[in-house]
């Protein structure tokens, strides 16, 4: 039987423990209520499961604009980034994903994406801006829009890596902020 909702199965048993174990009114409820929550402890937090789905949604939006350069741009520095963004953040996609489906969680679709607020993120009428550009227009408001793009993924990093839970994810966070970084150093030199 398919669940309605996408909690994992440990959580969901968890909660409904400390509701029952609430709802008993007995004097040992909050020790039983610490021992099922521990039996459940799960190896990621909601830390990790945030960072792995807006990383997602913003290596997609990254990937995005990247495909926009072929046509529009003969700087070389633009053309590498944005190959490179294709096959970096694509793979570390699927790492993530794996992880989400791990935990039971659904990925992002990609079809139909959020609606989203998150800082660093292209509206629908920057990508339109950004598409209606070319040549050495096109590169620079490309290389603006990405460095602050960029920057949201540094923080976004940043934070899962001080403060995630699980080890993988954690050690992604961690090479992701240095990667999203040393881009990031980049785009500001070319834009010099």
């Amino acid at each position: 039987m398919g669940r309605s909702l996408n909690i994992p199965a440990a959580a969901l048993v968890a909660a409904l423990a400390l509701a029952l174990v609430g709802l008993t009114g007995c004097a040992s409820a909050p020790d039983r209520a610490v021992s099922v929550a521990a039996t459940y402890d799960l190896p990621y937090n909601l830390t990790d499961v945030l960072f792995s789905r807006e990383m997602i949604l913003h290596y997609r939006q990254s990937i995005t604009m990247a495909r926009l350069v072929p046509e529009r741009s003969k700087d070389a520095f633009v053309k590498s980034l944005a190959e490179k963004i294709i096959t970096e953040e694509t793979a570390q996609i699927d790492v993530m994903a794996g992880s989400l489906k791990a935990w039971e969680f659904a990925v992002p679709d990609a079809d139909n994406p959020p609606v989203h607020q998150m800082a660093g993120m292209l509206s629908p009428a920057q990508l339109l801006l950004l598409k209606g550009r070319s040549g050495p227009e096109f590169d620079r408001l490309w290389l603006t829009t990405l460095a602050r793009h960029t920057d949201y993924g540094v923080r976004l990093a940043e934070k899962a890596r001080d403060e995630g839970k699980d080890r993988a994810t954690v050690e992604l966070a961690r090479k992701i902020a240095a990667e999203q970084k040393s881009q990031l150093a980049e785009l500001i030199k070319h834009l010099s």
